[in-house]
């Protein structure tokens, strides 16, 4: 049901989640190089792929499937404690989302701290599955929220 506020905030994850595979995730600058970390893998400023350290895992697989989990959360409204759960699942698949990627960034800029001093500026990707997490939060309470409602409707019967 589009208006219930959990599903708009379920929804605006997806969006999120889908729209993190157009940005960079960080921006790595080493002397004069410069190497876009993107949910693809690893690039050269001028997009060639940087294959000897690609990302173990596939970004846009996760994001795709970070994208898909609210939605199918939001096919569960007729089940509030199925929604609740499955609201949960996707605040533990965001965390390891943020966990893989903060493990990647260290690992990227271990690479290229042979090369000179690393900087780095991140992109929106980055923050994406936190936003997502902060989303399935907001979502959680007004689930919760509902389930109150209703419980409290059953005491008037």
């Amino acid at each position: 049901m589009v208006q219930r506020k959990q599903t708009l905030f379920l929804a605006l994850a997806a969006v999120v989640a889908g729209l993190a595979n157009l940005f960079p995730f960080a921006t790595y600058t080493v002397a004069d190089l410069q190497v876009l970390f993107r949910s693809t893998g690893l690039f050269m400023s001028d997009g060639t792929p940087l294959e000897e350290a690609s990302p173990k895992v596939p970004f846009a697989a996760v994001l795709g499937v970070l994208a898909v989990l609210p939605l199918v959360a939001i096919a569960f409204f007729k089940d509030r404690k199925r929604q609740l759960r499955f609201v949960r699942f996707v605040y533990l698949f965001a965390l390891g989302t943020v966990a893989f990627a903060v493990i990647t960034d260290r690992s990227i800029q271990v690479f290229l701290a042979g090369r000179g001093e690393v900087k780095i500026a991140y992109g929106p990707a980055f923050a994406a599955p936190l936003l997502v997490l902060l989303l399935a939060f907001l979502a959680e309470r007004g689930i919760r929220k509902d389930e109150a409602l209703i419980r409290s409707m059953d005491r008037l019967r």
